[in-house]
């Protein structure tokens, strides 16, 4: 950290501090956390960042970290840019009413934000508890997650877990993750997360030199979704991923042999990418097909099914453990209930199903299939229909 209390409750910012003889002199006084009233000494080095570091580790709980090189270059960047854009930031402000230090704060628009530049990975009860403290003040905070967070980094697909995904928040009608890198001085936004499965989630990337930042970010355009890659993934899951001996698999399997279908088989509408489907970690082949085996029999066209003993069904399956719901600190407003009606209104969209009237669906005639050309056919004719109805939206 880069502020420090004296004995005497003086404020020490080590970014107003360029004189190294001054600095030195600081290393004979007694210095301490303004959150923890920790000893605190000071580090300084020619390659490292000068700064505070808790002679004891385990002393501050507040952020409940260490904090890296990488966190203070990222902490200083942001610091910096801020100061350029005249938003007169306070480094490392703390709040004695709710015990807690933010990076970074600001007042845009006569609000007052807090930044949270988040390197270590913390448990999502403490990013909980550090933005009900901030809210509780009036206070909006702003997570933004280290890059290095993101493993064997791909513009298209990556693997992001259940630390990353708590940090989705929602900006300019667009589901967004936050991330920035200060060895490039790069924000990395991550656009609307599609997940395939439970850790592979289809995104797409808008990055933004820090040099260029302004007051407000430039308009963020909309997601560009593979969809050869998609099916590519999902026809494999099918053929292969379902066959590995897991529990999980194990029991979708008996279900699906229990009504004479092959997994090999399935429709090419079981499986597909629907929005905000991130709220659902169990993958969209598992869910979207419990929602046909538990609401729609393929051998039945005329039957009619309410949307709410459809939600009832889907509803039990939570229950029991089959499907899994993420959390989202950040989003409130949305629920599994959304992405289960908005997968049903794009079968409606497909002609795969017919709301005969608000909220009662059938399905209509669908062919079984049990040839893998004519299989192949089918979900190469189906994934461009898709990718129509995707486009206009």
């Amino acid at each position: 950290m880069f502020t420090a209390i004296t004995e005497k409750g003086s404020i020490i910012n080590l970014f107003t501090m360029k004189d190294k003889d001054e600095l030195k002199v600081l290393r004979s006084l007694a210095t301490y956390c303004p959150e923890c009233k920790g000893r605190v000494i000071l580090k300084m080095g020619a390659k490292k960042i000068t700064h505070f570091a808790h002679e004891r580790k385990d002393c501050c709980s507040g952020n409940g970290e260490a904090e890296s090189s990488y966190h203070l270059q990222g902490k200083l960047q942001l610091y910096q840019k801020l100061l350029q854009v005249n938003l007169q930031p306070e480094l490392e402000p703390y709040y004695p009413e709710i015990k807690q230090r933010g990076d970074i704060s600001f007042i845009l628009h006569n609000k007052k934000y807090v930044i949270e530049f988040q390197c270590a990975v913390i448990s999502p009860q403490l990013v909980k508890k550090r933005t009900a403290g901030y809210r509780k003040i009036n206070i909006h905070p702003i997570w933004i997650i280290g890059f290095s967070h993101l493993k064997k980094w791909n513009p298209i697909k990556l693997k992001l877990t259940a630390f990353i995904y708590q940090f989705l928040t929602f900006y300019q009608g667009q589901y967004l993750l936050p991330t920035y890198c200060p060895f490039n001085k790069v924000f990395y936004l991550l656009q609307n997360p599609t997940p395939i499965s439970v850790s592979q989630t289809f995104i797409s990337t808008f990055s933004y030199p820090l040099v260029k930042l302004e007051k407000s970010l430039p308009k963020i355009s909309s997601m560009n979704l593979h969809f050869s890659y998609w099916r590519e993934l999902i026809h494999r899951q099918k053929t292969k991923d379902l066959h590995y001996p897991t529990k999980t698999n194990d029991h979708f399997l008996k279900e699906l042999y229990a009504r004479e279908l092959h997994p090999h088989f399935l429709p090419p509408f079981i499986g597909i990418p629907v929005k905000e489907g991130f709220l659902i970690e169990t993958p969209p082949l598992y869910w979207q097909a419990y929602v046909f085996l538990d609401s729609f029999s393929l051998n039945d066209e005329k039957k009619i099914y309410p949307l709410q003993k459809i939600y009832a069904f889907f509803q039990r399956r939570i229950k029991v453990g089959q499907i899994k719901i993420r959390e989202f600190p950040f989003l409130t407003n949305i629920e599994w209930k959304t992405v289960v009606k908005h997968y049903l209104q794009m079968l409606v969209s497909l002609q795969v199903l017919e709301e005969i009237k608000p909220n009662f669906f059938r399905l209509l005639h669908q062919k079984k299939i049990s040839n893998y050309e004519i299989q192949t056919q089918e979900e190469v004719m189906f994934y461009q229909r898709l990718k129509n109805l995707l486009d206009k939206q």
